[in-house]
């Protein structure tokens, strides 16, 4: 008997069912990106996959990703870069993912999710400079060393692999989950003379109280009402420390929180 190699058959038993895994050292890494693409197609129906190549500066740096995952509804996306495990952690990986989690957007991100996407360049720019975003890298092989240190900065971790029956057939396995950590609700306006944020009738909150983090981190309860035209959010008690007429925007996190930012940090 040969050595153990991981292999798969599906339905009955026979040549073209059984599903061999191919060495995992062997592919290249445009041969890994093309399954990734294919392998996040599939399971991912609510986003777009798109080769993606926009640069982040980070510590008079810039770095470029291969892949973007965007979910349709423009509400978050995933930053994606593919790698081989063979590849150094220290000295190529972390480098490159560091500056996709804190670096500064170039403005080739918004043309190119522009191209891409088929979207007008200002909604590509909102996408890029304010709609939440995750970094995971996919590789080859899966490597605890390489989670660990990934995981340090809310990095994700996520590997494909590629099977082969012997008359050539191909099968992908992802060995990964894609964790939205947080999502853009939506933008709005604050009415000083309502003493509320006002927003498109049909974003996601029901109607009642709710509690909102505002931009300073502090929660409160607001009140959510509609008209047939918009959404009405009313702080409970207070006036909230927001100028009139400012755009705002609410974000969910994983956990169901939501908080109230202020694009530009004002």
């Amino acid at each position: 008997m040969g050595a153990c190699v991981k292999t798969l058959v599906i339905g009955a038993c026979a040549p073209d069912r059984v599903y061999r895994l191919k060495d995992p050292d062997a592919p290249y890494e445009n041969e890994i990106e093309a399954a990734v693409i294919k392998v996040l197609s599939c399971l991912y129906p609510a986003y777009h996959c798109i080769v993606f190549g926009g640069g982040f500066e980070y510590e008079g740096r810039v770095s470029r990703p291969d892949l973007a995952l965007v979910a349709r509804d423009y509400s978050h996306w995933f930053i994606i870069e593919v790698e081989l495990v063979s590849h150094s952690l220290s000295g190529h990986v972390l480098p490159q993912v560091v500056a996709f989690r804190y670096g500064a957007p170039q403005p080739d991100c918004a043309r190119i999710l522009e191209r891409e996407l088929g979207i007008g360049h200002s909604q590509a720019r909102t996408l890029v400079e304010h709609v939440p975003r995750s970094v995971v890298v996919i590789a080859n092989r899966r490597d605890p060393v390489w989670e660990t240190s990934l995981a340090a900065h809310s990095i994700q971790f996520g590997v494909v692999s590629l099977f082969r029956t012997n008359e050539g057939t191909e099968a992908i396995e992802w060995d990964g989950t894609l964790t939205v950590l947080e999502k853009n609700l939506g933008f709005g306006s604050y009415s000083a003379v309502d003493r509320s944020l006002r927003f498109p009738v049909q974003v996601a909150l029901p109607d009642g109280p709710v509690q909102i983090a505002d931009a300073g981190g502090s929660p409160g309860t607001w009140l959510v009402t509609r008209d047939e035209r918009f959404t009405w959010i009313t702080k409970e008690r207070g006036t909230p420390a927001i100028m009139e007429g400012a755009s705002v925007q609410l974000r969910l996190s994983y956990d169901g929180a939501i908080s109230l930012k202020i694009p530009g940090g004002r």
